[in-house]
């Protein structure tokens, strides 16, 4: 049998018409029963056989097919009265309010018809008192939510107002954007309902044998009693006022079908209280049907279980347990090679190893018992599947969640060992973000060729052993492995010694020689070549002086690596990676290394030099605070002698942890096995030693020292008043010797308040991630080089203006066509900015690695913000005025001073109907500020300002007291001198430039001042910058900032994925967000959307306009399980033939045994 492949190439949204309802409809349901006596499916029921099959061995009455072959048809409900469809109100109302209720026309003259676009016409014509073509006055209709409308105080029942909806014409809606064809507003009126299939809410049977049936079910039983009811009385001819009771109940049941969580009116519930989860709760949200089982899908052929580290097995292998190597299958085809091999596995059957099914080529399926083997066997032939067991070399993928990039999901040989866990080689856990203390892991077996082929070329391990974010290398020697290398390296051995260590490592070679260093043992893995860093020399492979430490072969900063893999390629780089593992894990197991508390513990001439430090930061600390209560205190520009006070202090107190870790690096033993984890780069850092042995240092709350918690002091044992380094945070103990209790305090208010940063910064990093994936999806490279989105939109001509694949910088080779680059770079900041989360935790309360500023700020690029929140800019001065007294003086010039920073009162003089202000003389003291110069700036804004006895008297004569009351408000906030928007300044001394730096921006006032280099002017303000200067120099900024957000927080990320984010926000020609109103608005998409934003939202407008989503993106290909227009599944691959498709038979060569092995391996 042929098999046929379907693709859906585009989708269509409507609102279903009441004719197209009934021609949908397969049975008309009735009843609110559900099963007779005997326990069958009672025609015209919910459970009606035609709506499909319910249970296993029940055919469906109207396509014959069982229960996993039909998958549903729906019936109707024919409604006794109009009800008003929840989801479609909105609309409604407007249509009512814009539409004369008489012609059916838009209230909107033709004037504005032509000058408004049709998406604002509604709203404009919303509004109108009287219809401009039939001069009928609008009554205007009033909505009581949720479902009720009113004109005055009469109610318009749905009846009538579908009898106006029906009144519009169909060139009238066309006017406002809405396509006739797939909507009218009188379909959002309902006189049939559609009731779902029951496919979509299948019934349990309970272990009591009872059956518990589907929230729809539950409602939908609830729907039909309440129009029987209805019917009933109609028919009865009962009083209007039962009738209308009905009927709200009727509408409240149909409401609460579509969504129970509306307000104002009760959801419905179970008898247990629990509220019922109806269409809108099913459908929107984390857990709703499109994020949790479309976009996000729950796989077969796939085991979990926790990870455990086994550096024996290869760094591309996976220890799989004959447990799970038994139910975790891989689908074999037969052919004449394979077919005894496989006739042997069908005999094993469920003996390890065997197989568990065999498919035949009508996809029917065969469950392999003992007693149907023979004959499986005897079937068996070739097109064929075998489901056998996994085995040795198999190929399957192998993923940690969360999956925050390429590298936590790649692709790893089989190795199928005793117990109950996966084997994982601890070199490769990095990627993973991995460790070994009861993580869980994920592996999935291919089931055809095509995916094992992408698993072998795209996915394995060594095609991933540098990362598309920075090109560092994921994947090397860690913690002991390289600890190990680093004393191997110091240690010498007689030759017996030597060669067994060498054979252990998979290294064929040996030594002649007595005695033999472990620098030459480690020569023997690195492959004939030079090298030179600052810490190694290497001459034609062999280490000539310097250390074996984490430069060599470590994760991340394996400088060898890559140069390896430039001269010899993957398999020599895995090769001599997984020698050099060996060698550093199988030398430190036999010599053992241990550390006691004692080796934490520093010399007592350390100590006393800790103390001295400490002493004389303490002494410069009383200094500022007597300088600070004398009033001697300098300033920081642009800061109150308060902050600055605190910023002098703060920065005394930090260098203490570093001037002591400077001397403890000096005077560690070079004997410690703590030097030995630190120099090679193992594990550990000398601030861990700093803090465990000399003193803890100054702690970090929000950027300051720990502020006053009680009155003017921070604990109840302190005096007022009390600015001393102690009693604000200062930990002078080192936890060997322990902390005092008011230090064990700030300490634990620090470590809180780094926890509870981690618990809430971390969801704001997971959503800017997710943001970043769904925005640049569809982004990929074409076969012509350039970046495009998936409405084929240019991004990038070349990218990252080179077209070189960062994972290959060092090979110097070019992005592959398909490649998912937005995805990439979405992956390159999502990683790590959950990583800045948990940085603040791992670091709690440590002044110098509080790193939580950055989130915020990046977050805050990607939003591209009207205004940022700290906005800024650097302006360096021209040649002549690049001195300390001009740049002072400009200082000073632009820095916008209002009304309220200079008065200490503002008073309102009602009878003479004057404004007083009285000026506070310090705060004009010492400037050019003066009395006469405020009233002259004020009379130049249009004040009638003069002195009165001191005061700047403001006349208000012609003004009523309201009047009055509200300039002097305005008043407040006047700037009377500087440059509006700068609120602080500040001079900075860079090399021979004195550089102004100002909090607030006003870039065009900026250019226009004579001191200003403007070719030297920086904002962050990237809106601004843009209107200025240009998209260009917007894009330059978006750069710029997000690259100074990176060096904060000491991460790297390459810059073409900086350049790639800039170009798609600005792309437009004007700077667009990383947001649902920015960039992931531009998608053409409703699948796309709605996987995003809120999903009914996005169905609604689509049925409105009748749009059509033609699935060129990722998301909504992932939705219809079919392949994605990226990576291996772009379309359009052309091959150019230089030759015959075939060779001759005595062309052909047979590939060497060890070619094979290389290739499978």
């Amino acid at each position: 049998m042929q098999q046929i492949k379907k693709s859906v190439k585009e989708l269509s949204f409507s609102l279903l018409s009441p004719e197209k309802i009934k021609k949908l409809s397969v049975a008309k349901i009735v009843t609110p029963e559900l099963y007779d006596i005997d326990g069958y499916p009672v025609d015209g029921g919910l459970m009606d056989l035609r709506l499909g099959a319910v249970d296993p061995g029940v055919r469906c009455r109207t396509c014959g097919g069982r229960l996993k072959e039909c998958l549903g048809h729906p019936g109707s409900i024919d409604l006794a009265r109009s009800v008003i469809h929840l989801k479609y109100v909105p609309v409604i109302e407007l249509c009512l309010r814009a539409f004369c209720n008489s012609c059916g026309k838009l209230m909107i003259s033709e004037k504005e018809l032509e000058k408004n676009l049709p998406s604002k016409r509604l709203k404009k014509a919303k509004d109108a008192k009287k219809c401009p073509y039939c001069n009928n006055s609008a009554e205007k209709v009033k909505l009581e939510k949720p479902t009720s409308f009113y004109r005055k105080k009469t109610r318009v029942f749905p009846i009538e107002v579908r009898e106006i909806l029906s009144s519009i014409p169909d060139e009238e809606l066309l006017k406002v954007g809405m396509n006739p064809k797939n909507f009218r507003p009188e379909w959002g009126v309902l006189t049939s309902l559609l009731v779902p299939s029951v496919t979509i809410r299948p019934s349990i049977i309970l272990e009591t044998g009872e059956r518990s049936e589907d929230d729809l079910t539950h409602k939908l039983s609830d729907i039909i009693r309440a129009n029987q009811r209805l019917w009933e009385n109609l028919n009865a001819g009962a009083p209007e006022v039962i009738i209308d009771d009905l009927w709200d109940l009727l509408q409240f049941h149909i409401t609460t079908f579509f969504d129970n969580s509306v307000a104002r009116i009760p959801p419905a519930r179970h008898r247990s209280g629990q509220p019922l989860k109806t269409i809108t709760e099913r459908i929107k949200g984390k857990e709703g049907r499109i994020r949790k089982n479309l976009a996000g899908k729950r796989v077969n052929y796939s085991g979990r279980t926790v990870i455990s580290p086994d550096p024996s097995i290869r760094i591309n292998e996976v220890g799989i347990p004959y447990e799970i190597a038994k139910i975790v299958t891989v689908a074999e085809t037969v052919n004449d090679l394979n077919i005894d091999k496989l006739k042997e596995l069908v005999k094993n059957g469920s003996g390890y190893p065997g197989a568990n099914y065999i498919i035949r080529p009508d996809e029917k399926r065969k469950k392999i018992t003992d007693e149907l083997k023979e004959e499986i066997i005897n079937e068996l032939a070739p097109g064929y599947k075998v489901e056998r067991h996994l085995q040795n070399g198999d190929i399957v993928l192998f993923n940690r969640h969360p999956s925050l990039h390429k590298g936590s999901l790649m692709a790893h040989y089989v190795k199928v060992l005793p117990g109950r866990t996966f084997r994982l080689h601890p070199a490769v856990a990095t990627p993973y973000n991995a460790d070994f203390d009861g993580d869980e892991m994920n592996i999935h077996s291919p089931q055809t060729e095509e995916a094992r082929a992408e698993a072998k070329i795209i996915l394995e391990v060594k095609k991933n052993l540098i990362t598309q974010k920075n090109n560092t290398n994921w994947i090397g020697c860690i913690t002991d492995a390289i600890t190990g290398g680093y004393l191997l390296g110091l240690d010498e051995f007689s030759r017996e010694d030597a060669n067994q260590m060498l054979y252990r490592a998979g290294v064929n070679t040996s030594f002649s020689k007595k005695s033999v260093s472990g620098k030459e043992i480690f020569s023997q893995i690195i492959p004939k070549m030079n090298f030179s860093s600052e810490k190694i020399k290497i001459k034609d492979g062999e280490i000539i002086s310097g250390v074996i430490d984490n430069s060599l072969f470590g994760d991340g900063d394996g400088l060898l690596i890559k140069e390896i893999d430039k001269k010899y390629g993957r398999e020599i780089v895995f090769d001599s990676l997984e020698k050099a593992f060996s060698l550093g894990k199988n030398y430190l197991t036999e010599r053992g290394i241990t550390i006691a508390l004692k080796d934490f513990d520093v010399e007592d001439k350390i100590l006393e030099i800790s103390e001295d430090i400490i002493k004389k930061a303490e002494e410069k600390t009383n200094e500022i605070i007597r300088d600070y209560n004398d009033g001697t205190l300098e300033a920081i520009q642009g800061k109150t002698l308060e902050e600055s006070r605190e910023i002098k202090i703060l920065k005394v107190l930090n260098e203490i942890r570093t001037r002591i870790g400077e001397i403890i690096k000096k005077e560690l033993p070079e004997d410690n096995p703590v030097t030995h984890m630190i120099k090679s780069g193992g594990g550990g850092s000398i601030l861990n030693i700093t803090q465990m042995a000399c003193s803890v240092g100054q702690q970090d709350l929000q950027g300051k020292r720990v502020d006053i918690g009680y009155i003017d002091r921070t604990l109840p044992f302190f005096k007022k008043g009390d600015l001393s380094p102690r009693s604000k945070g200062f930990i002078r103990s080192s936890f060997i010797k322990g902390l005092r209790p008011d230090e064990f305090f700030f300490q634990s208010m620090t470590g809180r308040a780094s926890l509870m940063d981690t618990a809430l910064r971390t969801p704001k990093s997971g959503y800017l991630y997710r943001r970043l994936a769904n925005a640049l999806q569809d982004l990929r490279k074409e076969y012509d080089g350039t970046v495009r989105d998936s409405n084929n939109n240019i991004i990038q001509y070349i990218y990252g203006d080179d077209g070189i694949d960062v994972s290959k910088l060092h090979l110097n080779e070019e992005l592959e066509p398909g490649e998912a680059i937005g995805i990439i770079t979405s992956q390159s900041f999502g990683e790590p900015s959950t990583q800045m989360v948990l940085r603040t935790f791992h670091f709690a309360g440590v002044s110098e690695m509080q790193i939580t500023q950055g989130l915020p700020r990046l977050i805050e690029i990607f939003d591209a913000r009207k205004i940022p929140s700290s906005p800024k800019m650097e302006i360096y001065l021209k040649k002549e005025y690049n001195n300390e007294k001009d740049a002072k003086d400009f200082a000073e010039k632009i820095r916008e001073i209002s009304v309220q920073d200079l008065a200490s009162e503002i008073n309102i003089d009602f009878d003479n109907k004057r404004i007083e202000i009285i000026i506070d003389k310090s705060r004009i003291k010492g400037s050019y500020i003066t009395l006469n110069k405020i009233i002259d700036s004020l009379n130049e804004k249009g004040y009638k300002a003069k002195e009165k006895l001191g005061v700047v008297s403001l006349s208000m004569s012609e003004n009523n007291f309201k009047e009055i009351y509200h300039i002097k408000e305005k008043l407040k906030k006047e700037a009377i001198f500087g440059v509006k928007g700068i609120k602080q300044i500040l001079i900075v001394k860079r090399e021979n430039n004195y550089v102004v730096m100002t909090l607030g921006t006003n870039l065009k006032k900026m250019l226009e001042m004579k001191e200003v280099a403007w070719d030297k002017i920086l904002s962050n303000d990237l809106h601004e910058t843009a209107s200025v200067l240009g998209i260009e120099v917007g894009r330059q900024v978006i750069i710029n900032e997000i690259q100074e957000v990176l060096n904060a927080q000491g991460l790297n990320i390459d810059k073409r994925h900086l350049k790639f984010v800039a170009d798609a926000m600005t792309n437009t020609g004007e700077i667009k967000g990383v947001t649902r109103i920015g960039i992931i608005a531009q998608k053409s998409s409703i699948l796309a959307r709605a996987t995003f934003e809120t999903p009914i939202k996005q169905f609604v407008n689509a049925t409105l306009k009748g749009s059509k989503d033609k699935l060129t993106s990722v998301i909504e290909n992932i939705i219809l399980n079919q392949p994605v227009p990226v990576g291996t599944g772009l379309p359009g691959l052309f091959v150019k033939v230089v030759g015959p498709l075939t060779k001759k038979e005595s062309e052909k060569k047979t590939a060497e045994k060890k070619v094979v092995e290389s290739v499978n391996k």
